[in-house]
């Protein structure tokens, strides 16, 4: 993935220096580089299991391209790497188990012990923090005004494709073992393998391009980022549902949704 993410990069490099070499003023491709800090939460499907449990900060590089094919349109593309998440509060009776600092895969209602040694800590999860970050490649379309002044105005919708690169996640737990029912931090948890491997979403962007030199801009948008897959696999991987007595793999279904701030650099 990385030897893409700079193939794409040097690509979309060479086609900023070719445009360089043209006659018009609005150069046909055009390259930059955006900044995107955002706001995210989950959206859980089921409100009897889980409770949205408030927003984190996420924050993207993204090295973008775009396309003119007529004055006032655009087709973008690019590559980046971004990180986002969300809480979840568990409102149903949800444990997990820990070995040595690693979260147990589940086989048959149990934790898979095959591999372990050592003690085995027991959890009952109250909240979780979801930390994710992700290889993004967005598409887009940008309609924009003719130019006002230095500027011009647009609406941006966008697909974003998500590969996933790693999640941590931040518990508050009830520890089984130690004989106390007080809520407790179990922090930095890789939980990889029970996020889903891909993120899909649509964001719809409103902003501006103000003109420095030529056709050299400053770009800044606001939008709405809304999830489109289900950000966590659909049966948990580590998290066992205990309630009356049903020992089974946690079901879980979360939308992420956002608010995202852009600014960047057209040349």
């Amino acid at each position: 993935m990385k030897k893409v993410f700079t193939g794409l990069m040097l690509l979309m490099f060479s086609i900023s220096i070719f445009a360089r070499e043209g006659d018009t003023d609005m150069k046909n491709f055009r390259f930059g580089v955006t900044a995107l800090p955002s706001l995210f939460w989950y959206t859980p499907d089921d409100l009897k299991k889980f409770q949205k449990g408030g927003t984190t900060f996420g924050f993207g590089v993204l090295i973008n391209a775009e396309y003119s094919f007529s004055g006032n349109f655009a087709i973008g593309f690019g590559a980046g790497i971004g990180s986002c998440g969300g809480k979840v509060d568990f409102l149903d009776t949800v444990q997990y188990y820990v070995n040595d600092g690693d979260v147990l895969p589940l086989k048959d209602g149990k934790p898979d012990l095959s591999n372990v040694a050592g003690k085995v800590d027991t959890f009952l999860l109250k909240s979780r923090t979801y930390k994710a970050s992700y290889y993004n490649i967005p598409i887009s379309l940008k309609m924009r005004t003719n130019e006002i002044g230095y500027l011009r105005y647009f609406i941006e919708p966008r697909l974003n494709i998500g590969i996933r690169k790693k999640v941590r996640a931040d518990d508050d737990v009830v520890n089984w073992g130690s004989g106390s029912t007080n809520v407790v931090k179990n922090p930095d948890l890789n939980i990889s393998k029970d996020m889903s491997a891909l993120r899909m979403s649509v964001t719809i962007s409103g902003g501006g391009e103000y003109y420095l030199s030529g056709s050299t801009a400053f770009v800044f948008a606001i939008g709405y980022d809304y999830g489109l897959s289900n950000a966590v696999q659909s049966t948990s991987d580590n998290l066992l549902r205990t309630k009356d007595k049903a020992r089974k793999p946690l079901e879980q279904k979360f939308n992420q949704n956002g608010l995202t701030l852009s600014v960047g650099i057209l040349f």
